[in-house]
């Protein structure tokens, strides 16, 4: 598995310099230009798939449900983004409707000369609707360039576990993460009313904004659950009490309102995927559904 990826402050800016002077991204006609939609609805007593559409090298993957709310798995056919890449998902559940997403395997972003890679997820469910979103993790090679937003329209009774994770580079592989950006964005609204937005910027020289105690400090692996219920405020307790203790290891859960926010930092990327998907499974089960079984394996 992955570990801690603070090797990355061994490298000056003049060596890191160095090791990126012959990239050169490729130009935009060639890059990755990916849309998905997912819609599905709520009809003769199930979940039925209404629309689905698939462009560029995203694809959505269905294993037989056998009674099982509908799971879609997401799949990058190109095998890893890179600058200038794009991909856009769009994912909604209509009334009483229910999904669940995750991803075949991690996704790698690797580095780029310049050129930012842009992803962006929707996540819309409607009244009573019940949404699932836990890709596996996603890895940032050394000199990657990425912005990536997260838009979440639910209704004021629909219910949702939406996870994700970040890992700053592969250490376990001799990887760090030394110089590249990154730039993301929540929104999270519960019928129209915005109860989250929030934005993180860190630019350049990523090892010093990793040691750094005001910023990263040693944490080389991020991740963010959101637990969307109407009575989400009484659940808080026991998923405090479900957070691990472990030095190396920095996490909290707070109430917004008919949703919880956890974050996860972790010194070592292994103990903290292993613990974020434990508690999501826990929440799932609060929303009265399994978690994908992509992530099981």
């Amino acid at each position: 598995m992955f570990d801690n990826a603070s090797r990355s402050e061994k490298l000056s800016g003049a060596e890191s310099a160095d090791v990126f002077a012959g990239v050169v991204d490729l130009p935009q006609h060639v890059r990755v230009d990916a849309r998905l939609k997912l819609h599905v609805d709520f009809h003769a007593g199930a979940t039925r798939l209404t629309e689905r559409r698939e462009e560029g090298a995203m694809r959505f993957r269905f294993p037989r449900a056998h009674g099982r709310s509908p799971e879609a798995i997401l799949v990058n056919i190109a095998g890893g983004l890179a600058g200038g890449d794009r991909v856009g998902i769009d994912v909604q559940a209509g009334e009483g409707a229910s999904i669940a997403v995750s991803s075949a395997a991690a996704e790698r972003i690797y580095r780029s000369a310049g050129a930012v890679t842009t992803l962006s997820t929707t996540l819309t469910l409607g009244a009573g609707a019940t949404g699932i979103w836990l890709p596996q993790e996603t890895i940032l090679h050394d000199g990657a360039r990425v912005k990536r937003s997260f838009t979440l329209n639910f209704a004021p009774d629909s219910t949702a576990v939406f996870g994700e994770m970040l890992f700053f580079g592969r250490r376990a592989s001799g990887e760090g993460f030394g110089r590249g950006s990154l730039a993301e964005s929540w929104r999270v609204r519960r019928g129209s009313k915005l109860i989250l937005a929030d934005e993180t910027r860190l630019t350049d020289d990523f090892a010093a904004d990793i040691l750094r105690p005001a910023s990263l400090f040693n944490h080389v692996a991020l991740a963010t659950l959101l637990f969307a219920h109407p009575d989400a405020s009484e659940h808080l307790d026991a998923i405090r009490a479900l957070l691990p203790d472990e030095s190396g290891l920095e996490c909290g859960a707070t109430d917004l309102g008919g949703l919880i926010l956890i974050r996860f930092a972790g010194e070592k990327a292994a103990p903290l995927r292993r613990h974020v998907i434990r508690l999501a499974e826990d929440l799932a089960r609060r929303i009265a559904q399994p978690l994908p079984r992509a992530l099981m394996n």
